[in-house]
């Protein structure tokens, strides 16, 4: 649930970045970390308390008491700093979700940019899942929670593929920028990531079934699932034909 007054807040940290001390000459320049620098500045203003050393590793956000850490991707890095800060701080850790996305692509050679088209993509609260499954040894994570931030993006993509339109097979992501604020969600609770199984699943469900309401592939679907059952949020009930069959945790109570 956001407000008027956060997205209006989101858009000046969002014009801030592009146009402000950080302007450069291109689109591009910034790099990856636009959309983390955004989120940053939106989730403390103050930047005195940005970038705070913490024995060998540097939080994003430290104010007192609290973490912030903004990951974009790739859970794995988290593991250290999650093994270091835990017992001694509550941390949040933000993941940002595309909602919707428009994407274009950017020839490196000529710096000619395509027409932006929609992607058919909506990003999802399940899409965490699969990040989280790095984490899954260090779960039950205390005093951690994750927060999930829903936002319009706009996604540069380079023509570097291998491939002939040049879009796959090595071809890369280049600038995130994201354009509205649509909503935020916090896991803290076994309920919480509850609402993390999509609403068309029944009580009971396989790893296939949890993929096509999900829209995942079978691959991610599975660590998914695997991250659920960590999360005890379900648990393997039966087996048919060779298929796990997953209970909500609740259903079995």
């Amino acid at each position: 649930m956001v407000t008027d007054t956060d997205k209006q807040r989101f858009n000046e940290c969002v014009r801030n970045a592009l146009v402000g001390e950080h302007r450069r000459d291109s689109i591009g320049t910034l790099g990856e970390r636009t959309l983390h620098m955004i989120l940053k500045s939106f989730l403390e203003p103050d930047t005195s308390y940005h970038e705070k050393k913490l024995g060998r590793y540097v939080a994003d956000i430290c104010r007192q008491d609290e973490i912030i850490e903004v990951q974009t991707r790739d859970f794995r890095s988290l593991r250290g700093k999650l093994e270091a800060y835990r017992g001694n701080y509550n941390v949040t850790v933000v993941y940002p979700i595309a909602d919707m996305k428009y994407i274009s692509w950017l020839d490196p050679d000529t710096g000619e940019l395509s027409e932006r088209h929609k992607s058919p993509k909506r990003g999802k609260p399940w899409d965490i899942l699969y990040e989280l499954y790095a984490l899954r040894l260090q779960m039950p994570l205390e005093r951690v929670r994750f927060m999930l931030v829903f936002m319009h993006m706009e996604e540069f993509k380079l023509l570097a593929g291998r491939s002939r339109d040049r879009k796959h097979y090595g071809a890369s992501r280049y600038e995130r920028i994201p354009t509205e604020l649509c909503g935020i969600t916090l896991l803290e609770s076994a309920s919480d990531f509850a609402k993390l199984i999509p609403p068309t699943l029944g009580e009971s469900f396989t790893a296939v079934e949890f993929a096509a309401a999900a829209r995942m592939s079978s691959r991610t679907a599975g660590y998914a699932v695997r991250t659920l059952v960590t999360l005890g949020v379900i648990e393997h009930t039966a087996t048919e034909k060779k298929a796990y069959i997953y209970t909500r945790k609740n259903a079995t109570k």
